[in-house]
């Protein structure tokens, strides 16, 4: 069985993630997979946005796989908690937008793999939640900073210090994710939200994504000095006229990535 299934839907790629029996856990195999699918739909220029899911109904990721875990020595385990921050940067430097599309439990490097996505949806019955805390631990993949930057660092340490779960209503109320749908309508929702970027252009759509993630770490000075270097190229793109040629014709762009 394949642990990680890659399917098209229109301008969307979809990756889901095949362990259903083991509630979707993070195995190495299963995040370089991500890796990888998350890697090649950035060079691919027909994809306009990916969406990760989990199989089954129980979960997105219970979390890293406890039972690789506890075979594994202590580099070992060092190499599985790394190649999760790995691919969370990987998505960060993804030229597309990536969509978490979440339903049932979304735990401990679950959680850290949606709040890795630059888009989160949730299905009704989402739960979110670090439960490293009781396990003698912390999350290990960059969780609590992630979480902090999107909350703030006294309700992060809230939710890390209580280790409690949130629904999907109060993770929404969070800033967790950004829209909570029912859960038999959440892929088609995710698509439908992956749908209406195609209305932007996909160069001026990597560049916001850029300004906005890396400038998050600059002052505000050099932030504006890095956005307007990655704005002003923008000028010069076929994708730019076309698009000043569509508004003046009353049409729509029809955007290539030039």
């Amino acid at each position: 069985m394949e642990i990680l299934k890659t399917t098209r839907r229109g301008s969307a790629l979809i990756l889901t993630m095949n362990r259903p029996e083991a509630r979707n856990a993070l195995s190495i195999a299963l995040v370089h997979a991500l890796h990888e699918g998350v890697t090649a739909a950035g060079g691919q220029r027909d994809v306009r946005a990916v969406i990760i899911t989990g199989a089954g109904d129980k979960a997105f990721s219970a979390g890293i796989d406890l039972k690789e875990r506890a075979t594994l020595s202590p580099e070992g385990k060092a190499i599985q908690s790394r190649s999760l921050l790995t691919l969370g940067e990987a998505i960060s430097a993804s030229p597309k937008p990536v969509i978490a599309a979440v339903g049932g439990w979304c735990l401990g490097g679950g959680s850290e793999l949606a709040l890795a996505c630059d888009l989160r949806i949730a299905a009704d019955d989402a739960r979110f939640g670090f439960p490293e805390m009781t396990l003698g631990a912390y999350p290990g993949s960059g969780g609590p900073v992630t979480l902090s930057r999107l909350v703030g660092a006294a309700r992060a340490r809230d939710i890390l210090f209580t280790a409690r779960t949130l629904d999907a209503v109060q993770a929404e109320q969070l800033g967790l994710v950004q829209r909570v749908v029912p859960r038999d309508a959440l892929l088609e929702q995710a698509l439908a939200w992956a749908g209406e970027m195609e209305v932007t252009s996909p160069l001026a759509l990597a560049a916001l994504k850029r300004s906005i993630n890396t400038g998050m770490s600059m002052s505000q000075h050099d932030a504006l000095e890095f956005d307007q270097a990655l704005r002003r190229p923008l000028d010069l793109t076929r994708d730019y006229a076309e698009g000043m040629r569509a508004h003046f014709e009353k049409r729509k762009p029809v955007f290539t990535g030039e």
